[in-house]
């Protein structure tokens, strides 16, 4: 049976629907090569464990995962996901040469300024013949986003790039290479480009966008982060207004969950899979 990953990530990610959207559709795209991975598989940058506990949902399903950040790792070390967890940094990766056969990592790689060392480790401990699966923000971003586009309908080029530098600085993004720059980072590495799959096609991305201000995100304060704060769940009107996000949202959003991009047109997501 095929997963609905965005009713999952909206219950998961409720007080934030726009988030769901964009990790419902990488999911949906990752689910594909993530099936049936061969094993020992590392989980690069888990965070808090929800991405790879629904993407791998069986008991113990990801031998390793491993962050920078100690808060994050706290729920993913208590989720029955995760065999282990460690806390390191990418570019030193606290494992033995080919220690796996799998290595994913889902909207990582964009958070890291220099990438090539996180590469070189990657290549250094998947074993020969290994795959590294991983999702990231296209070259083709900043020019979908929908506040960068209507400022160039409006012949403002200078405001749709600031747009997008604030974007970027919102989301911490501090790279968007097209799938050739990928091949040769990789190549570095001692990995080889197998796939880069687009995703999150324009009208897609244009909606997730303004669906981002409707909802406040990265806006200090709004009407929407009053609702979902989480000093105001003790009211208990909270579980309620989770229940109609989901119902609501997981119909009236599902054509942009759907949406492929055309096989003639770039999307705002790259999936990429290289092999060691």
């Amino acid at each position: 049976m095929t997963r609905d990953y965005l009713v999952e990530l909206l219950k998961a990610y409720w007080f934030a629907p726009p988030v769901a959207l964009w990790r419902a559709v990488e999911l949906r795209m990752a689910s594909g090569p993530c099936t049936g991975v061969a094993h020992p598989l590392l989980d690069l940058g888990c965070g808090d464990g929800l991405i790879g506990e629904i993407l791998f949902p069986n008991h113990a399903s990801v031998d390793v995962g491993l962050d920078p950040w100690r808060d994050q790792l706290r729920p993913a070390a208590a989720s029955s996901t995760y065999r282990h967890v460690d806390q390191a940094e990418g570019h030193a990766l606290p494992y033995r040469d080919a220690s796996f056969a799998t290595v994913f990592s889902n909207s990582v790689l964009e958070h890291i300024a220099d990438v090539a060392p996180v590469l070189q480790e990657v290549g250094r401990v998947l074993k020969l013949g290994g795959r590294l699966i991983f999702t990231v923000p296209s070259h083709a971003f900043r020019h979908m986003l929908d506040g960068y586009a209507m400022r160039m309908e409006a012949s403002d080029p200078n405001g749709a790039e600031a747009y997008a530098a604030s974007v970027d600085e919102r989301l911490e993004h501090h790279h968007y290479y097209t799938p050739d720059e990928w091949a040769e980072l990789l190549s570095r590495a001692d990995m080889t480009l197998l796939e880069a799959s687009y995703y999150m096609p324009e009208p897609a991305e244009r909606f997730w966008d303004r669906m981002n201000h409707r909802y406040g995100i990265g806006q200090r304060r709004s009407l929407w982060s009053i609702l979902a704060s989480p000093r105001l769940r003790p009211l208990g009107y909270q579980a309620l207004l989770r229940r109609f996000i989901v119902k609501r949202l997981s119909r009236r959003w599902r054509p942009y969950y759907a949406m492929d991009v055309p096989p003639d047109q770039e999307g705002g997501g790259l999936l990429v899979v290289a092999q060691r």
